[in-house]
């Protein structure tokens, strides 16, 4: 590409940039004179008394149901897939890809049901040593705790027995769930469409961690001037957008070294 091509693209491609920009700069102003002319900073007592009820009331049940539903769901799904492989021949891929697809929604499933058992574990701790004096309140924070712990099982069960299935189809695949390495030693023993797969995956999932990560750091600097969260929040997201942006940086120099082979 010539220097006019790239002086045509970049002109094509800034007009829709900076239609962008003044909106934000419009919602962000409205935004800001709302806040002062409106006293919108009220709403930070309401919302940390409706977070506190959240954290003591709702979380903990929130975490058992958590609890009883992972399983509801996982078990016919694994033991669908468990079928499917004890009639499986060893050559037809459309079984063979049903069953994947069966055992990567069980991973789906227990890893977004952990993550969600740590928001909500946080939340019950939100108004720290203060849960203890009401005997309701620490009734259901220890029922919080113990489904925290039933999830977190849950999930490494699920996963061990998925990643055991896909062993049985793939021989080749020797690595255990519970190996520190367990990553590292999964990939090594994957072929080259599979690398090319986890890669694409793997990007995608980055640029959409960088979309969430631009949006809520947008709204969390809006939420400190309006409801005085804070800088914490902002600083926990930046944290996860830099390193994401770092270790995709350091990687892509890595392999940007002539005769360095991707593994």
């Amino acid at each position: 590409m010539d220097n006019n091509e790239i002086k045509r693209a970049n002109r094509k491609a800034l007009s829709k940039f900076m239609l962008i920009m003044v909106i934000c700069l419009i919602v962000g102003g409205t935004i800001g004179f709302c806040s002062a002319k409106y006293g919108l900073n009220t709403l930070a007592g309401g919302m940390k008394t409706a977070g506190a009820f959240f954290g003591t009331y709702i979380a903990p049940w929130l975490m058992l149901a958590a609890a009883v539903i992972v399983p509801v769901v996982c078990v016919p799904i694994y033991r669908s897939a468990k079928k499917l492989l004890s009639s499986w021949d060893g050559e037809n891929e459309e079984i063979s890809d049903t069953i994947d697809k069966k055992l990567s929604i069980v991973i789906w499933v227990t890893s977004a049901a952990l993550i969600l058992s740590y928001f909500l574990i946080a939340a019950s701790y939100a108004n720290g040593f203060e849960t203890f004096e009401n005997e309701n309140s620490s009734a259901l924070f220890v029922a919080s705790i113990v489904g925290f712990f039933a999830i977190m099982i849950e999930a490494v069960i699920f996963q061990q027995k998925c990643v055991d299935t896909t062993k049985k189809m793939n021989p080749e695949k020797t690595a255990s769930v519970y190996d520190t390495k367990f990553q590292k030693k999964w990939m090594d023993s994957c072929d080259e469409a599979e690398k090319i797969m986890i890669g694409k995956c793997a990007f995608k999932a980055y640029t959409a961690t960088n979309t969430v990560c631009t949006i809520l750091s947008i709204v969390l600097a809006v939420c400190a001037l309006v409801f005085g969260i804070g800088f914490l929040p902002s600083l926990v997201v930046c944290l996860i957008w830099i390193v994401n942006q770092s270790v995709y940086c350091k990687e892509a120099l890595k392999y940007s070294k002539a005769g360095n082979k991707i593994s």
